[in-house]
C-alpha cells in the first residue's frame, strides 16, 4: 500500500524526500524544570555565563561539527543545531531560561533552567531525543546548585547575551569570552 502511494506521488510530481518526510517526521520535548522524582520544580543557582557555557559544551560534546544558530523566543534565548544525514535531519533546539522562584525557606532565589525540543525526519533514538538535555542535567547536578522552588516565573538575563552568540560556528569552536583552544586554534600559550 505504501509503495503504491509512493509510486503515485512520483507520477504526480511530488518528490520522494517530501513524501518520506511527511511519513516520518517526529518530535520530542523535555525540560530540566519539572523533576517529579524530586517532587516538583528545580532551578539551578548558577550564573548566566555558566548556564550558557554548560549548553555550549554539551553541543560541542555531542554535535561538534554542527553549526550552532542563535535563537530568540520572546525574551528567552538559546541555540539550535541541525543534525543531518543524507536527506534526513533533526533539529536540536535548546532555550536557556532565567528564573526566579521561592525555595523551601520562603526566600526568593534566582537561577536557570533549560527547555529542549527536537524534531525532524531522522529516527528518534534515545540519544537523539534526550542526549543533549541529559548531558546538561548531569553537568548541572555536578554544580550542587539544584534548588526546589515554587511560584516559578521568568527572570532576567544578566547581560545582553553577546558573549554567548553561536554565530553559526561549529559547536566545538564556540566559547564564551573567546575561542576554544583546539586544532587550528592553539590558544595564546602556543603563539
Amino acid at each position: 500500500m505504501a509503495r503504491q502511494r509512493l509510486a503515485r506521488a512520483f507520477r504526480s510530481g511530488i518528490g520522494a524526500g517530501s513524501m518520506l518526510l511527511a511519513l516520518t517526521a517526529c518530535s520530542s520535548a523535555t525540560t530540566t524544570l519539572n523533576q517529579p522524582q524530586r517532587g516538583g520544580q528545580v532551578i539551578y543557582r548558577i550564573s548566566e555565563e555558566e548556564a550558557f557555557t554548560i549548553a555550549l559544551d554539551a553541543y560541542a560534546a555531542l554535535y561538534p561539527k554542527q553549526s550552532v544558530d542563535d535563537i530568540v523566543d520572546g525574551k528567552r534565548r538559546g541555540y539550535n543545531a541541525d543534525e543531518r544525514s543524507a536527506l534526513d535531519w533533526w533539529s536540536h533546539r535548546l532555550l536557556i531560561i532565567p528564573a526566579a522562584g521561592i525555595d523551601s525557606t520562603g526566600t526568593e532565589v534566582r537561577g536557570y533552567w533549560y527547555a529542549y525540543s527536537g524534531s525532524g525526519s531522522m529516527a528518534p533514538t534515545e540519544k537523539r531525543t534526550t542526549g543533549l538535555i541529559e548531558l546538561i542535567r548531569t553537568r548541572l547536578e555536578r554544580t550542587g546548585t539544584a534548588t526546589m522552588v515554587t511560584n516559578v516565573r521568568d527572570g532576567d538575563y544578566e547581560t545582553d547575551g553577546r558573549a554567548y552568540l553561536g554565530l553559526k560556528r561549529d559547536a566545538r569552536d564556540i566559547r564564551p569570552g573567546g575561542p576554544r583552544p583546539g586544532p587550528g586554534n592553539a590558544g595564546p600559550a602556543s603563539r
